[in-house]
């Protein structure tokens, strides 16, 4: 196996800083429905159907709960932008 060279990874932070990350931000962010309480939704799908959506998802580069999200907001419902934040604690 060869040694792999990532003397140039230091470079890709300074290129990725303009790209958008849906981790959530270090301070808290303000939201319009502030104190709204947070529920659980349940959907059941076929198994191909919810393979589909992984797929999409993972294309568009964002959780399947961010990806049905965006496609509530496009039908017109108060999507609010930190709803869309990735909530997934970070591994170590």
């Amino acid at each position: 196996m060869d040694k792999k060279d990532f003397g140039a990874v230091g470079a890709l932070a300074s290129l990725a800083k303009d790209y958008p990350t849906q981790r959530a931000p270090s301070k808290p962010v303000s939201r319009a429905g502030e104190g709204e309480p947070v529920i659980q939704f349940s959907l059941s799908l076929r198994k191909s159907l919810r393979k589909q959506l992984m797929l999409l998802a993972s294309d568009a580069d964002m959780t399947m709960r961010a990806f049905v999200l965006h496609a509530l907001k496009d039908k017109g419902l108060d999507v609010q932008p930190d709803d869309l934040l990735d909530l997934r604690k970070e591994r170590p």
